[in-house]
């Protein structure tokens, strides 16, 4: 997607809004891949795409950042294309412990590491639940 300078301008507003940085997390507009992440994450769904791409024009318009009254969905959809970009970086992700994803096969997973009482816990409150596939039998 292409995006105006007046564009690129909201989304900077918009991405340090959203993003600003913490002890811990690094400031969007800082990370080094900043731009490319962001047209990733444009080019990756059209329809979220045009809803940052009016976002930010209203953003560049009013440098207040009146968020609130801005239509929800709308921002939604903006907030989650910065989102998808924020968290396609390395840099985010090392400064956040993350370790990325890698194979663990349950296998070879301690009990304590295959489940715990607090992730068991909603199951056991919920109690037994079948539910009958179509043309299935219940046998016992």
């Amino acid at each position: 997607m292409i995006v105006s300078a007046t564009g690129r301008r909201g989304i900077d507003l918009l991405a340090d809004l959203w993003f600003p940085g913490t002890e811990r997390s690094p400031r969007m507009t800082e990370l080094p891949d900043y731009r490319r992440l962001v047209d990733r994450a444009l080019d990756a769904n059209h329809e979220m795409a045009q809803a940052l791409s009016e976002i930010a024009g209203r953003a560049a318009d009013d440098e207040s950042l009146t968020v609130e009254s801005w239509p929800a969905a709308t921002v939604e959809e903006a907030f989650m294309v910065l989102l998808s970009a924020y968290y396609m970086s390395s840099d985010v992700r090392s400064a956040l412990g993350y370790p990325g994803q890698d194979r663990r096969p349950v296998g070879t997973a301690t009990p304590d590491q295959q489940a715990t009482d607090e992730l068991l816990a909603p199951v056991i409150d919920r109690g037994p639940i079948y539910v009958a596939t179509p043309g299935a039998e219940l046998t016992s």
